[in-house]
């Protein structure tokens, strides 16, 4: 992927991509981009490889691993314009909150890898999960600008965003869906 990453050329990361929803959303809307789908399991990496080949959409690398092994390779810095992580398992048991991707950790780890005034994109349907990541989002308001700040603005339905597996799931169990985006502070 090092190869692939053009300083100047717009780069999108899809964190959790499953199935490929919104890395074809994405590339569909961004088709001069890059677009990064990094995902572990092989089902969602087959079924996006499929649908990449009926569509012939050429945009997409997949990288089939924790995204944490992403960054150990890259090593480079300002590699990504925006990153979306759409729907992260909210592993809703307390013990296992250690495991949530959404924390400042995280925030902390992507920082260097980010160009100026990148965007991060996140969605969840677990209030639990909401009210961790907002947590994270106050410790580090030094890093990014959480640019809908409103809670009216939370609304996933309103934005123009991918219908997802898990999106579907949430609207079925009548679970209200919240997206948050954050732009980095240079």
């Amino acid at each position: 992927l090092k190869k692939d990453i053009n300083k100047n050329k717009k780069t999108i990361l899809d964190i959790g991509s499953g199935s490929g929803e919104n890395s074809l959303f994405l590339a569909k809307n961004n088709p001069n981009a890059l677009i990064i789908a990094c995902e572990i399991f092989q089902d969602g990496n087959i079924n996006l490889y499929n649908n990449l080949l009926k569509s012939k959409i050429n945009n997409i690398k997949l990288f089939t691993g924790n995204v944490v092994k992403l960054f150990d390779q890259l090593k480079l810095d300002y590699c990504f314009n925006e990153v979306w992580v759409l729907f992260p398992d909210p592993w809703p048991k307390n013990r296992h909150h250690k495991r949530r991707l959404i924390k400042s950790n995280f925030f902390k780890k992507i920082y260097p890898f980010l160009k100026s005034e990148s965007k991060i994109f996140i969605s969840t349907d677990s209030v639990s999960y909401l009210n961790s990541i907002l947590n994270s989002i106050y410790n580090i308001k030094s890093l990014f600008r959480w640019q809908n700040d409103r809670p009216q603005n939370w609304i996933y339905e309103k934005q123009n965003l991918p219908q997802t597996k898990f999106f579907k799931k949430a609207k079925d169990s009548y679970r209200p869906s919240f997206f948050i985006e954050l732009v980095k502070i240079s």
